[in-house]
């Protein structure tokens, strides 16, 4: 069964040591350092739906991936009020096993609950590669279609953005 779990001090450990087959996301440890810079900077100014938001992913015990998301109140893709869905990995040794896809329905409906009082109306994500070697590419294409993701047209560097709304 997979889970999702607030990184802690009893796992995040095991998240650092979690690598991607292929080179597609931020090291882990990146993105952990932006969850605590984030963190500060949303307590300093007192708006906690800024904070980034890190997980674990796990299959029944053991942690096989990693995501972590954000609340934004910018205007940047148009839409207001958004989640941003910046890091979403599986384990090498766990992939392909759906545990993406799984924790990617568990992402929507933590979005959908509106955490710490944050509600939006889309949740974005991004994918893609300058590397013409990645042959995953059009598998996670169609996960995300599959999800009721839709491309919007804008690219982020190399990255396809897709969103999801939330509330139809």
């Amino acid at each position: 069964m997979i889970t999702l779990q607030p990184i802690s001090e009893e796992n995040y450990e095991k998240v650092l040591k979690l690598r991607a087959s292929e080179d597609l996301v931020s090291p882990n440890w990146h993105s952990l350092a932006e969850a605590y810079v984030s963190l500060k900077r949303a307590v300093d100014k007192n708006k906690m739906c800024s904070a980034y938001m890190p997980f674990a992913i796990l299959c029944n015990e053991d942690v096989v991936g990693f995501a972590m998301l954000n609340f934004d109140d910018s205007n940047y893709f148009g839409s207001g009020d958004f989640f941003w869905l910046s890091r979403l990995m599986v384990d090498e040794k766990h992939q392909r096993k759906g545990y993406g896809t799984s924790a990617m329905k568990l992402i929507i409906d933590f979005v959908k609950s509106k955490p710490n009082g944050c509600g939006a109306k889309y949740l974005y994500t991004s994918y893609g590669s300058n590397n013409p070697e990645v042959s995953s590419i059009e598998g996670t294409a169609k996960t995300y279609a599959n999800l009721g993701f839709v491309k919007t047209g804008q690219m982020l560097g190399e990255e396809e953005v897709v969103r999801l709304e939330l509330h139809k």
